[in-house]
């Protein structure tokens, strides 16, 4: 009788929309499956699955969109199978700090869509990239707020220089050089 009580009192005192979630469920795991799948209506379930997760439990929020797009583009910029973990979180991240410069726009979308920026938008190739679960995993630990350049001015990459100086440049044999850039205006 009295495990009923606790087990009722529980009930009553957990909001509402926390009961629909399940507790034990991964629901990034799930949303990367439906990024590699390209399912993007049970994506979107499992995003607000774990927003209300995110909301009782703590973490960092992000939509389905987010991760959909900066897995798209740490893909078609660091998705060849021999590069290894470093550079894919570095594109992403260089992404990440765009979005959070006042010299860029807002968010993952308008980042990745502004003129000129993504080779892969700016021909139309974009749509057809399908993201390995491997760049998708990237883009999770991205979004969950793990770095590894851990500097905000870092806001370019490519291959050649640009911004106000080089932070590092990482060398691979078939593709030659990435520069990882500064802002023009560090703070």
């Amino acid at each position: 009788m009295k495990l009923k009580i606790i087990i009722l009192l529980i009930l009553i005192l957990i909001p509402i929309d926390a009961k629909a979630f399940d507790v034990s469920k991964d629901y990034s795991e799930l949303m990367a499956e439906c990024v590699v799948n390209q399912d993007e209506k049970m994506g979107e379930v499992y995003m607000v699955k774990r927003n209300k997760k995110v909301n009782l439990y703590g973490g960092n929020k992000f939509t389905y969109e987010d991760l959909e797009i900066l897995s798209k583009i740490i893909e078609a910029e660091a998705g060849m199978n021999w590069l290894d973990e470093y550079i894919r979180m570095c594109v992403g991240e260089v992404l990440l700090n765009r979005v959070a410069s006042k010299d860029f726009p807002d968010t993952i979308r308008e980042v990745a869509y502004q003129e000129g920026q993504y080779h892969h938008i700016k021909y139309g190739l974009f749509d057809e990239i399908v993201p390995t679960m491997k760049s998708v995993r990237t883009a999770l630990r991205l979004l969950n707020g793990e770095r590894v350049i851990n500097d905000k001015d870092v806001v370019f990459q490519a291959n050649f220089p640009q911004g106000s100086g080089i932070y590092e440049i990482i060398h691979d044999n078939l593709l030659g050089n990435t520069y990882l850039c500064y802002s023009n205006n560090r703070e």
